[in-house]
């Protein structure tokens, strides 16, 4: 048994915010009293929404914990999320957890939810306080066929009008049918390679969390993050307009296959080489602009430049491995390359020293 001068916390989450949204109530609600009023009033507004059986369930355990468990120092609180969810809900609900921690000095928790939406907080829940128990209200429903049939109807309706559920029943399958239809124009002959690589990428971002990390990255580098994903379209366009042309192609070697995918014209005035260094060049000018505050870094800028030079090097270089091209010329545009470079490298260090020395 919890010693009462330690502290107990019946929790109950909706990350959703359905209460704030439906009730026009802010959160945090701490208190048997307040806990109850709120429960009431939603089940009224809302009675087929299972966030009321949520609160009640909560004053359930909190009175079960202080008659039947003796535990004295035990508070009831309902604290929300936002209907925007991810990052944006995680830091707000983190917010009032530690309010009421703050408030009242509890070291232990008991989390109610109504469904595993509002469970997915919970490893975020327990760096902030000790969570010794979860309990998941289900509600009881009618097992006739008509009402099943109903109730299938229901949430099928959530699943279309709710955004939280929106965005996954309707946003990615229409997407994904656009991309489709988009593919099945431009190229016919590997739609469905491309189907299922973009398919692969969608899982793996959403296995290894990236879309988290990439709003992460956008608060603290957005022209850089903005700048990456307009190249990894170039990349993209390059990659397609080049295969699209290689693959009209006979009797090449692979070689010659790779100088031709080069130099392949995109849109009929643009090569594929002019694409890859428009794409490798606009991520290093975003960070540039991203730390503009705190001065360019000479690493940055020779890597600017190096890619901008490194133009003219791939040409001569496609020229060769289809059969032309000059070796010596290739040879020069490389130390031109590297001079070039040096230089600029060269003069941003001098303008930091110079920088620091007023300073």
């Amino acid at each position: 048994m919890v010693q009462s001068e330690e502290g107990m916390l019946v929790l109950c989450v909706d990350i959703d915010n359905d209460v704030g949204e439906k009730l026009g109530i802010k959160t945090p609600i701490v208190g048997e009293k307040q806990v109850l009023n709120v429960a009431l009033k939603y089940a009224l507004t809302d009675p087929e929404d299972s966030d009321a059986n949520a609160m009640f369930a909560a004053i359930n355990e909190y009175r079960r914990l202080k008659n039947e468990e003796g535990i004295e120092n035990v508070e009831v609180a309902v604290i929300a999320g936002s209907p925007k969810g991810g990052g944006i809900a995680g830091v707000k609900i983190i917010k009032e957890l530690n309010e009421i921690i703050a408030r009242g000095g509890y070291k232990y928790a008991v989390l109610v939810s109504d469904g595993p939406t509002d469970e997915e907080i919970l490893p975020i829940i327990q760096k902030y306080i000790t969570v010794v128990g979860v309990r998941r209200v289900i509600v009881q429903q009618s097992r006739s066929m008509e009402e099943t049939f109903v109730l299938l109807a229901r949430y099928l309706r959530k699943l279309v009008e709710e955004e939280q559920y929106r965005k996954y029943t309707l946003g990615i399958p229409g997407t994904f049918i656009l991309l489709y239809a988009i593919l099945s124009v431009l190229i016919p002959g590997y739609i469905w390679h491309v189907s299922m690589l973009i398919i692969g990428i969608v899982l793996l971002i959403k296995g290894f969390s990236l879309d988290q990390t990439i709003a992460d990255l956008y608060h603290l580098f957005p022209i850089t993050l903005l700048a990456s994903s307009i190249a990894s379209f170039l990349f993209f366009i390059a990659f397609i307009g080049g295969i699209q042309y290689v693959s009209n192609l006979s009797g090449i070697t692979a070689t010659e296959a790779l100088g031709y995918f080069l130099t392949s014209l995109v849109g009929g005035q643009i090569y594929v080489v002019d694409l890859i260094v428009m794409a490798l060049t606009l991520p290093l000018v975003g960070r540039i602009i991203d730390q503009a505050q705190r001065g360019p870094k000479p690493s940055d800028v020779g890597a600017l430049v190096f890619i901008i030079t490194l133009r003219q090097v791939l040409i001569e270089l496609s020229k060769l491995l289809i059969g032309g091209g000059n070796a010596l010329t290739l040879i020069l545009w490389i130390l031109a390359s590297i001079i070039i470079t040096t230089i600029f490298i060269a003069l941003v260090q001098l303008a930091i020293r110079e920088k620091e020395a007023k300073t």
